[in-house]
């Protein structure tokens, strides 16, 4: 059995790195003898942070040399492809409309030929479905069924739906997927009340809750070994931060208020004796187009005691994070994943939401009172939140590790039941 994994776009994000890796241990375990390829936006960095071989993406590639086409003739293309690239390819998947006879791109007609060689696509999970993002995030699909291929949806949130193309696209391509597998139950909500079908919808869970924690086999280096150390002699809690846009006008703040009301938590950490570490699920590297740690740097002038606030400006990679994270008494995340993983590597954790995926993970795990909505952060009152958490530890730790034993145990079924449907269909 031969698959590809695409729609994880880079290791950059290493919550998108922890959703590959999670699919990819369960695969292993489960199916050792599948050969199975990866695609990413940034191969040279994903193949690093993952260390295994990953193959870039030719439609991310197609898109930047449309966009970098110099003069008049090259932005009229740029805002052709944007206005009208999806309706275009759409037509050609259902054979009919007046666009069906325009030539598409070079670079589709060699993706829909590369996609022929393998028996499944699976687009792997995460918030990647969203309004925001845009009509493109529906290429690959759309290039799967002119392919003629399985296409999977492991693990995904999606929604809001609140732009018509987007929703156009979505109905067409969550209804004719193999399978949309959902992560949490909120996002089933959302495409109800839009009317987005949900014929294919299917229960799952977010595929980073299936990263073997490699307890027996981790070696750390030098870094890892760094804040190791560091963590395990003071208490210490870790967060993450992250740059609000494009979600910053839709929730109606400012970069600078989430930035100085984060600070009045992490002053409320230390007055409670902990140490606090900022850890970055999103770095700059191979030209990634986050970087939290410039926020957690920018934090710092809000801090009381900056010398108990230490940014990690190493370069991890989502397992060192959690084997880090794993050490930590709490993690108080703006960065899904970062919840994620830290509780995955069995540290409690309280999510921030900003979307409303993160309030239907915790639900899910039946810790819905560790996703905290973000007005919660803005107007102070996270702060007594974690203080009383912190209170509450021991009990805490057992409730996690029984959610997280749960979750991972419904994961290995889902992903079995997908292999099983592939095996079914070659």
């Amino acid at each position: 059995m031969k698959l590809l994994i695409l729609g994880n776009h880079t290791c950059g994000n290493r919550g998108d790195s922890a959703i590959l890796r999670g699919l990819l241990d369960a695969i292993n375990t489960l199916r050792p003898e599948t050969e199975v390829d990866v695609m990413s936006r940034y191969p040279v960095s994903s193949s690093w942070l993952l260390n295994r071989p990953v193959m870039g993406d030719p439609l991310y590639l197609q898109m930047k040399q449309h966009n970098n086409a110099a003069g008049v003739v090259g932005r009229v293309k740029k805002v052709l492809r944007r206005r009208y690239q999806h309706q275009v390819l759409l037509s050609r998947v259902t054979d009919s409309g007046n666009l069906r006879n325009i030539a598409i791109a070079q670079g589709f007609t060699d993706f829909v030929r590369l996609l022929s060689r393998y028996d499944a696509i699976i687009q792997v999970g995460g918030s990647f479905f969203v309004d925001l993002y845009g009509v493109p995030q529906f290429e690959h699909a759309l290039c799967s069924f002119m392919a003629k291929k399985p296409l999977y949806m492991i693990g995904h949130s999606v929604g809001p739906f609140q732009d018509e193309q987007f929703n156009q696209l979505a109905n067409y391509v969550f209804g004719r997927c193999n399978a949309l597998i959902l992560r949490e139950s909120v996002s089933l909500e959302l495409m109800k009340r839009s009317a987005i079908t949900t014929d294919k919808v299917e229960t799952g869970v977010d595929t980073a809750w299936l990263v073997d924690n490699h307890h027996e086999d981790f070696e750390p280096g030098y870094a890892v070994q760094h804040w190791l150390h560091m963590v395990t002699k003071q208490k210490t809690v870790a967060i993450t931060l992250r740059e609000l846009a494009p979600f910053d006008k839709r929730l109606g703040t400012t970069q600078q208020a989430y930035e100085q009301a984060f600070a009045g938590v992490v002053n409320r950490i230390l007055d409670e004796g902990y140490q606090v570490i900022a850890l970055s699920t999103c770095t700059g590297i191979d030209s990634y187009n986050k970087d939290d740690r410039m926020v957690a740097l920018n934090l710092r002038q809000y801090v009381n005691d900056p010398g108990r606030y230490h940014v990690v400006m190493d370069e991890l990679n989502d397992l060192e994070m959690g084997i880090i994270l794993g050490a930590c008494d709490l993690t108080v995340g703006t960065r899904l994943h970062s919840a994620i993983i830290s509780m995955n590597f069995m540290t409690p954790a309280i999510a921030i939401n900003y979307e409303h995926k993160s309030a239907g993970i915790m639900q899910q795990l039946g810790l819905p009172e560790m996703a905290v909505d973000i007005r919660h952060l803005l107007d102070g009152s996270l702060e007594g939140k974690v203080a009383d958490t912190l209170g509450q530890l021991p009990e805490l730790n057992i409730r996690v590790g029984d959610a997280v034993v749960r979750e991972r145990e419904r994961g290995v079924r889902m992903v079995q039941s997908v292999l099983t449907r592939i095996e079914g269909e070659k």
